[in-house]
């Protein structure tokens, strides 16, 4: 007969105390609010880390980290050097996947924009690559994976990092060209690629060649709007959408981009004359994964740049000539944005429709002001891209980030608008909005007021409401997760190979399309 006794209650209220820190910590994780608000609010605390051991940021841990699903570079060596797995080889003969729940396209691809870094010190900082192994930080050092870059220019930093992530943009960051391309090229291949596939999601529906599906969506809109349930409606379908995944591709069947015209919804030829890739607006073919977006992007800042010249000097370009050789010497190039600001001057002065430069006093102060704005300019776009990526790799996690928490956060902030949707009238829900319109047109006065009284008592208040801070806690952009790849490879001595080079162009043949998706487009079984 088994015997009852006394519990100690010193190990009893021990094993409560574990139980309630456990679930503390897991509710901590889950809501949408810092976990330490200190880097936040006090932006000169420094915090000094030397070594990855240290795990000065959630970037160190997750690397060092002991993952579930484990790639080649995850697996432990026993060799005390440097581990090769594959730096000088094609890329058919590296072991896949180099690490656990990505495939080696994808890596490389990550890898390749983030590139192109150029590191102001070489020694350990928060912001660079902490401890990078020797090989690593000199081929980081003197290669370039590709043509575009995510990263201009990385610089050491002492203070303690808010979001508890590396590479976040410097308030104080100072504009230049480079870094202006860089930023509209990324926000080409992040959003407006996006964008336009969701246009061309939008068209294949409302042209009824998908008929069942054109007609589910249809038939659950009109009963929702018959009972006045339209919100609820977009609100469950938000929720089904981030939390299950699977249900995107049911919903929205994926199709290549190149392949849907935007007016019609139906199939046109791609722009490019041969679908040699899914994921590019013009469907050029690529060696790599993601090289046609690139190229895209880089044409496509090109060409801003080409109108606005052609525009400044009055020709066009298709009716210029060649230039004058393969040979010249780089020093014996003009500046082009020297030469097309003389030619319009020249022109305008010819035409008798402006005084000459010396006694136009509008060009200097009207040239600072255009400076000027440039810095802020080059910031929003460069948040736009990260917020963007943000948002996707929350919907999207990629290992070792977790895979389920984001998503859960992400979710429950629509149940609330859910629930209330439930209650709250169109009349209601339209009294609310235009008191909302007066009181932020005539309420100067209390809100002038209530800024200050947060600014006083709360300084950098407004940090805490970055979305990086709260909703977007811990997700990574593309550039910091790419970061905690490479340390991967640093923290098990084993780094990632560059992605491989194909010096001639791709081959001009179509890339391989499944009954799926032409079934998507609205085409006849193949």
């Amino acid at each position: 007969m088994a015997s009852v006794g006394n519990k100690d209650p010193e190990q009893s209220s021990e094993t409560f105390g574990d139980q309630v820190n456990d679930t503390v910590d897991a509710i901590k994780e889950f809501l949408p609010i810092p976990a330490d608000t200190e880097p936040v609010t006090d932006p000169f605390n420094h915090d000094v880390s030397n070594s990855m051991a240290e795990e000065p940021t959630l970037s160190h841990a997750l690397a060092l980290d002991d993952h579930e699903e484990k790639g080649v570079a995850q697996q432990e060596h026993v060799q005390e050097d440097v581990v090769d797995l594959g730096w000088n080889e094609k890329k058919e003969r590296i072991a896949a996947p180099l690490v656990g729940g990505l495939g080696n396209e994808d890596l490389w691809l990550l890898v390749r924009r983030f590139n192109k870094v150029r590191l102001k010190k070489e020694g350990c900082g928060r912001a660079t690559l902490r401890a990078v192994p020797s090989k690593l930080m000199s081929y980081m050092k003197n290669q370039d994976y590709g043509k575009q870059g995510q990263l201009y220019h990385v610089r050491e930093s002492t203070k303690a990092v808010p979001g508890n992530l590396d590479l976040n943009i410097a308030d104080e960051e100072e504009f230049s060209p480079d870094k202006l391309r860089a930023q509209i090229e990324r926000l080409y291949t992040e959003v407006i690629v996006n964008l336009i596939n969701a246009v061309k999601h939008v068209a294949r529906l409302r042209s009824w060649r998908e008929t069942r599906r054109t007609t589910a969506f249809c038939v659950a809109y009109f009963i929702a709007w018959l009972f006045d349930f339209i919100v609820p409606l977009l609100s469950v379908t938000f929720i089904t959408l981030i939390a299950y995944p699977p249900a995107r591709g049911i919903l929205f069947p994926p199709a290549p981009i190149a392949l849907v015209d935007a007016k019609t919804g139906g199939i046109q030829k791609p722009k490019a004359g041969v679908l040699g890739s899914h994921g590019s607006a013009t469907g050029a073919p690529e060696n790599h994964k993601g090289e046609a977006v690139e190229q895209e992007a880089s044409n496509f800042f090109n060409g801003i740049t080409a109108i606005i010249l052609t525009s400044a000097t009055g020709k066009h370009p298709q009716g210029e000539g060649a230039g004058s050789g393969e040979n010249d010497a780089d020093d014996n190039v003009p500046d082009p944005t020297a030469v097309a600001i003389g030619a319009a001057d020249a022109k305008d002065i010819a035409a008798g429709g402006k005084p000459s430069p010396s006694h136009d006093k509008t060009k200097k102060p009207v040239e600072s002001a255009m400076w000027s704005k440039m810095r802020p300019l080059m910031k929003i776009v460069g948040d736009i891209t990260d917020t963007w990526e943000r948002f996707a790799n929350a919907l999207s996690p990629t290992p070792p980030f977790p895979q389920q928490i984001y998503r859960m956060r992400l979710a429950s902030l629509i149940v609330p608008v859910l629930i209330v949707s439930l209650f709250v009238t169109s009349y209601m829900f339209m009294k609310g909005v235009t008191f909302g319109v007066g009181f932020g047109f005539f309420g100067d006065p209390v809100i002038s007021r209530g800024v200050k009284l947060l600014n006083r008592e709360f300084p950098h208040w407004e940090k805490l409401l970055e979305l990086r801070n709260t909703v977007l806690k811990g997700v990574p952009t593309n550039a910091q997760l790419t970061l905690t790849l490479l340390r991967i490879g640093e923290a098990n001595k084993a780094p990632l190979p560059p992605p491989p080079r194909v010096g001639e162009a791709p081959p001009e043949r179509p890339v391989s399309v499944t009954d799926d998706e032409l079934r998507a487009t609205g085409a006849e079984p193949p």
